[in-house]
């Protein structure tokens, strides 16, 4: 169990590093922040390619906090490269709230369980690490502020800036 009583997905840390803002960082003093792993020039979007490297915000983001990289669509279980789906002008609160699904185009195969499971575990993630902002991908129905993950940490307490 987590310092605020919720159970924890990383059960193997120690119980300290589960209250917020415990864990030891090698920049003393700066606040963790999550941010899309594809801004740092991986290629884990779905098409397999790199996003658009954002080497500017992350110099600035670096001067005031830790960068903690996800990718919620690789955490919650999707291959990169993946399928294309799109929220096609829904919103991830629609997915959690009124059923929405996410259908890959190319399969037709029901892929909203990956994605809202990789929310979780981003969320997850924030507070192990006690990030209080995220900064993502604006477009996917994961990262986006309006995505699924963006929801869930929104609804998680987490402020989430979305990067074109």
């Amino acid at each position: 169990m987590s310092a605020t009583g919720q159970k924890s997905l990383f059960p193997e840390l120690p119980e300290a590093s589960l209250q917020k803002g415990k864990i030891d960082t090698d920049r003393p003093g700066k606040e963790p922040v999550l941010v899309s792993l594809c801004f740092l020039g991986v290629p884990c979007r779905w098409h397999g390619r790199c996003a658009k490297r954002r080497d500017g915000l992350l110099d600035k983001l670096k001067e005031k906090y830790v960068l903690v990289p996800v990718c919620p669509e690789q955490l919650g279980g999707m291959p990169t490269p993946r399928t294309s789906e799109t929220l096609r002008g829904g919103t991830g609160a629609q997915v959690l709230d009124e059923g929405w699904r996410l259908f890959a185009p190319e399969t037709n195969e029901d892929v909203t369980d990956f994605h809202v499971k990789g929310s979780h575990v981003a969320l997850e993630i924030a507070r192990q690490v006690g990030a209080e902002r995220a900064y993502l991908k604006g477009g996917s129905p994961s990262c986006d502020k309006d995505g699924i993950t963006g929801e869930v940490l929104r609804r998680g307490g987490i402020h989430v800036v979305r990067v074109d």
